[in-house]
């Protein structure tokens, strides 16, 4: 699957549903992916590339607070029903520190996953984050409990697509109240 997919989404998305902030128009240069690849000597896949360098860059995607509304300290209830969003991190100057793929680099550097860049998380999902691995393969890192990587088949766009219709699924059963 390639980006059209996903660029065509957010064409059409329900304004109404989900509040979806991006770089828009303060897309990184090719320079500003290249600083970023050359300080972690990695080459990132082309479609994460592209998808980085274009107004959709540095995502923010959230079901609106009035269709979903966050959880309260000491809410409870199924796993899924507290995964209400995604965040596609990226490289865009001025980019909100929470999205920046920079920081979330080295934080998660710091912590000793040295092998990983991090791409994309979702909302409500501290334990796991989605990664391209030193050989540029999709990884879901559970960096919180176990440290594990496990593999992902696909590429960015794939990946990415996926999760925005996991997200829409969830968002469904959110609404049915089950």
């Amino acid at each position: 699957m390639s980006l059209e997919k996903v660029y065509e989404y957010f064409h059409s998305y329900d304004k109404q549903t989900y509040q979806v902030v991006s770089c828009r128009e303060n897309e990184p240069s090719e320079q500003d992916v290249k600083d970023f690849e050359n300080q972690y000597k990695i080459h990132l896949p082309a479609d994460f590339r592209e998808f980085t360098m274009s107004p959709l860059g540095g995502l923010y995607m959230e079901v609106r607070e009035e269709i979903w509304p966050r959880a309260k300290l000491y809410d409870v209830g199924p796993f899924w029903s507290f995964c209400r969003g995604i965040v596609v991190y990226g490289i865009a100057n001025g980019i909100p520190e929470f999205l920046d793929i920079r920081i979330k680099t080295k934080e998660l550097h710091d912590e000793g996953f040295t092998d990983f860049i991090p791409f994309l998380s979702i909302i409500g999902n501290g334990d796991e984050i989605f990664c391209f691995d030193k050989n540029n393969q999709i990884v879901l890192l559970d960096y919180y409990a176990t440290g594990e990587a496990t593999l992902v088949e696909g590429n960015f766009s794939d990946c990415l697509m996926e999760q925005i219709e996991e997200l829409e699924e969830r968002k469904n059963r959110k609404i049915r109240q089950e």
